[in-house]
């Protein structure tokens, strides 16, 4: 009896010195992602959106369309994103998302302009052809941000593995932007809309606490305020270095 004791004291005290020497979940740690999250990234970005303005006069028994049509593409050699939030047992961080990116390039614009008479058999399309614009292609401006809540994930924690510091991230937010379109008068088109962005990258430990590396990412947004269906969405391809903290 006296030896299981003695036995089961010793192994008592292995626990307590193995648990001692694990750090907890959310306390930092060297060259680990655990406690305060922050990373900083700069860099190019391709940008593309197919904007609308569909403004609709109803009338009873007919409705007059007038549909603006944008469609922009353009690049940024200035986009930045922020993160701030908490890094858990060195596999996932939970944070706030927050990016703005100034862009140049070109958008394409056209106008529709139609009526539409409706009675007990139907509706028909009637093109008003006097005063529709033509197409045309200026020189544009386009800024643009994003703010949401996502994850960064970093799945290989072995760190004598060169797949460590690989990381995987994803969130949910909300885009605006407003373009500016240079032309024989100058006009502007904007919207906002809810939307996801994907990255992944790889990252190098510098020092016990910080990282620096390279991301690939992707946003996607719907566009919500009075759009057509064919014209109602904001995409941006960008690859970006970044220093991570935590």
């Amino acid at each position: 009896m006296k030896n299981k004791l003695i036995a089961l004291f010793i192994l008592c005290v292995a626990v307590i010195a193995n648990a001692q020497s694990v750090p907890t979940i959310g306390k930092s740690a060297p060259r680990e992602h655990r406690g305060f999250y922050n990373s900083t990234s700069f860099g190019i970005a391709y940008n593309w959106f197919d904007n609308s303005l569909d403004d609709t006069d109803k009338y009873q028994n007919r409705q007059r369309h007038d549909v603006e049509i944008y469609e922009y593409n353009g690049y940024s050699f200035a986009l930045g994103e922020f993160k701030f939030g908490v890094a858990i047992a060195d596999l996932v961080a939970f944070h706030t998302v927050f990016n703005v990116g100034f862009f140049m390039g070109t958008v394409d614009y056209s106008n529709e302009r139609y009526q539409e008479y409706c009675t007990e058999a139907g509706c028909v399309n009637m093109a008003q052809i006097d005063g529709i614009d033509d197409p045309t292609s200026n020189d544009a401006y386009n800024f643009r941000t994003y703010f949401g809540f996502g994850a960064t994930f970093y799945p290989f924690r072995d760190k004598n593995s060169p797949m460590n510091g690989f990381f995987v991230g994803a969130s949910l937010g909300y885009t605006l932007f407003v373009a500016v379109i240079n032309g024989g008068n100058d006009s502007a088109t904007g919207n906002g809309g809810f939307g996801f962005e994907l990255e992944a990258g790889k990252e190098w430990w510098i020092n016990d606490h910080y990282a620096i590396g390279f991301g690939v990412g992707f946003a996607h947004s719907s566009l919500v305020w009075e759009t057509v269906k064919s014209h109602k969405s904001d995409n941006v391809l960008s690859l970006s270095f970044r220093m991570t903290r935590g």
